[in-house]
């Protein structure tokens, strides 16, 4: 048997073929990109598909989601954003207007009304909600010692809520936000016409709880105390996550002498909206009233702490320096009061009076400094015409004393 033996093939020498293609493919690809860059960038990294964007329907949910967890910022961010969007939704600018109300952006809230009256002359809910604003802003320019401002901000809100009665006879809230614009004005001769209002829109909706609130504001001012604190009572009875029914409830018991029921009132407002600085400033007026000046205190620097722009809560946190002997501070306090509320005027004047008081207490070298503040308080007010008399002879002798 023969056995044919084959010889071994050698390796191969170089590369192989397959490599070869490979190499020349890749050097003329390398060229074409080279050579067409731009083209070649489309073909491998393809434009990037931006991400859908929200509606203004979206964002709006999500605001009222964000206001149900009580993130109100968040909220309002929502609704700006929403508005931009589509400003052609009156329901997201009602509900823009009265969360801006809530959370203290009056004049945020006016603008946002004058462009939502625009939009939808004809929607009662679009100037029941421009009515809150104007009276918000009232509210505002009072605080910062305004009421001239005020007043004319009061009027707007019985206008616009009136335009709301015109177009939906059956809105209850507007019949309380006109009563509203006039009891403000604090002028006796508009009170029966507001009461008036208010009943209608109790009669209208008894479940709607700012036509009690307001009839009881009325009622309050004129001094029937038992059944305003009724209304107060039944409005709380409708809805109890309204700050404004515990805080005219305590001023109405301040009013009627019970000053301990005030306090309790005012903390029910504080736990319902712990950053309402209305409830704080009045807790420690009512300290103050009691002689318990550190309550006061404490709780007078929490008021101008959550709102600085406040003059009557500055005089307060003032006044309760002053009975702790605190004299610079005091100083300091007065002078953002008189700062924000500009001249003085029958009412404000007692605030004048203390500055130049507290100024005098801390050395009567201030004397240069309360000079022009009492004789401005002689001129306005004859409540404290006596005791500022006092204090320009307590300074001329001081002036006479240290005189060579």
């Amino acid at each position: 048997m023969i056995i044919k033996r084959k010889e071994p093939k050698h390796p191969r020498q170089g590369p192989s073929c397959l490599l070869v293609i490979f190499v020349f493919v890749g050097i003329v690809v390398g060229i074409f990109v080279i050579q067409n860059s731009e083209q070649a960038r489309e073909v491998i990294f393809p434009t990037a598909t931006p991400e859908p964007t929200r509606s203004a329907i979206e964002y709006a949910l999500l605001a009222q989601i964000s206001q149900d967890d009580g993130e109100l910022e968040e909220a309002l961010e929502h609704y700006a954003q929403a508005i931009k969007l589509d400003a052609t939704n009156p329901e997201i600018f009602i509900r823009y207007i009265n969360l801006l109300v809530k959370t203290g952006r009056a004049e945020d809230a006016v603008a946002r009304g004058e462009e939502a009256v625009v939009l939808a002359p004809d929607n009662d809910a679009v100037w029941t909600a421009v009515a809150a604003a104007h009276l918000a802003n009232g509210d505002r320019l009072i605080d910062a010692g305004d009421p001239t401002g005020a007043n004319l901000e009061y009027a707007k809100a019985t206008q616009a809520a009136q335009r709301a009665i015109d177009l939906n006879p059956g809105n209850a809230t507007a019949y309380a936000f006109a009563a509203g614009g006039l009891v403000n004005q604090g002028e006796p001769e508009l009170y029966q016409q507001a009461q008036l209002l208010a009943e209608d829109g109790v009669a209208i909706d008894p479940d709607d709880p700012w036509p009690h609130y307001y009839l009881a504001e009325v009622l309050t001012n004129q001094g029937f105390y038992a059944a305003a604190r009724e209304q107060y009572q039944l409005g709380i009875l409708a809805n109890d996550s309204i700050p404004e029914l515990y805080i005219g409830l305590a001023y109405n018991f301040f009013g009627d002498g019970r000053v301990s029921d005030a306090i309790l009132a005012f903390q029910d407002a504080i736990d319902v909206d712990p950053t309402n600085d209305k409830a704080y400033d009045g807790i420690a007026y009512m300290y103050l009233q009691l002689g318990q000046d550190v309550q006061a205190e404490e709780n007078a620097l929490q008021a101008v702490q959550l709102n600085p722009d406040v003059a009557r809560a500055h005089g307060r946190l003032g006044e309760a320096y002053m009975r702790l002997n605190k004299f610079d501070l005091a100083v300091q306090e007065f002078s953002k009061a008189v700062e924000l509320y500009g001249d003085p005027t029958p009412t404000n004047a007692r605030f004048f009076f203390l500055l130049a008081d507290a100024y005098m207490r801390a050395g009567l070298e201030n004397c240069p400094q309360a000079v022009p503040l009492l004789q401005a308080v002689i001129e306005v007010n004859d409540f404290y015409a006596d005791s500022a008399q006092e204090g320009l002879a307590d300074c001329r002798r001081a002036g006479l004393q240290s005189s060579p």
